[in-house]
């Protein structure tokens, strides 16, 4: 299995993976990321929804994706290429207690940056010494190199990013914490897809009405909240299907739907066709 494979999957593994590719079917479905990644695009241009805010990629552009982070494509592109780098917790985890968390937060905010001169050539850099690296080292070398080069790449980035935000008007106090809210909500979701699909249920988590859950949700990312829970619970079922090999009716119980007949007309109201004529047509 490729580092195409590996990159946004759900998937344990506990090897820094470093790699090229061109496909873009890694952001198909909104997936939970379960590790630190890095990518630097190279060609070519993607939309691509974080946490359900889209943004355009392309060349130079450096996106940083922290576990838990949910991510999918919102086209087609033709000429797409990136290069990635995939830390598993167990490298990342010591590095980060260094990081001021505040930065971590920054980031959720601004997981998409378009760096020019010197700070992507560092990049570009940072990415080519890490594959020589790989080249040339046993692999329990390569990994302590690797958390070295990405704590260095976290203090260049964190320098970058302050530089903008010391350039950039403040962002209002209301539109913050809507943020803020949305990014909990986004987290709650990750814990909480197979047991609700309801608005209400995740207000209530929350401590907001639904009206202004759905205010929150549609200002910062253009999707109601019940759009975006469908989206992530669907592609989440369509993951199960193509890389699982639970029953139709194991999924409708872990997934808490009453029965199964109920869980496929679900299914096939978001994908268009139901579980088993999904699975069909993945394994054709």
């Amino acid at each position: 299995m490729d580092i195409a494979d590996n990159l946004l999957t759900d998937i344990q593994y506990d090897k820094v993976l470093l790699g090229d590719f061109n496909r873009t079917d890694v952001f198909m479905h909104p997936l939970r990321c379960n590790h630190l990644i890095f990518i630097l695009c190279t060609e070519g241009e993607i939309e691509v929804e974080i946490n359900y805010v889209t943004y355009k990629l392309r060349s130079n552009s450096f996106v940083t994706l922290l576990p838990l982070d949910i991510v999918t494509k919102k086209n087609e592109p033709g000429n797409f290429r990136c290069k990635a780098l995939v830390i598993p917790q167990k490298v990342y985890a010591p590095m980060t207690m260094n990081i001021d968390i505040n930065y971590l937060k920054d980031i959720k905010i601004m997981p998409v940056v378009n760096y020019v001169g010197p700070h992507i050539d560092f990049i570009e850099q940072t990415f080519g010494m890490l594959e020589k690296a790989k080249e040339l080292l046993p692999y329990e070398d390569f990994e302590i190199y690797a958390q070295r080069m990405i704590h260095a790449l976290f203090v260049v980035m964190r320098g970058y990013m302050k530089q903008i935000s010391e350039k950039s008007a403040p962002m209002p106090g209301v539109m913050m914490r809507k943020r803020e809210l949305f990014k909990k909500f986004i987290e709650k979701l990750v814990e909480s897809y197979s047991v609700s699909r309801e608005v209400l249920f995740y207000a209530n988590e929350l401590g907001v009405s639904c009206g202004y859950l759905n205010e929150v949700c549609n200002e910062v990312s253009t999707h109601s909240a019940k759009e975006i829970i469908d989206s992530a619970v669907a592609s989440r079922l369509k993951y199960e299907l193509s890389y699982t090999s639970k029953t139709i009716q194991e999924l409708a119980d872990e997934y808490c739907f009453p029965s199964q007949s109920y869980f496929s007309r679900y299914f096939k109201r978001l994908a268009g066709m139901t579980p088993s004529e999904f699975r069909k047509n993945r394994n054709a």
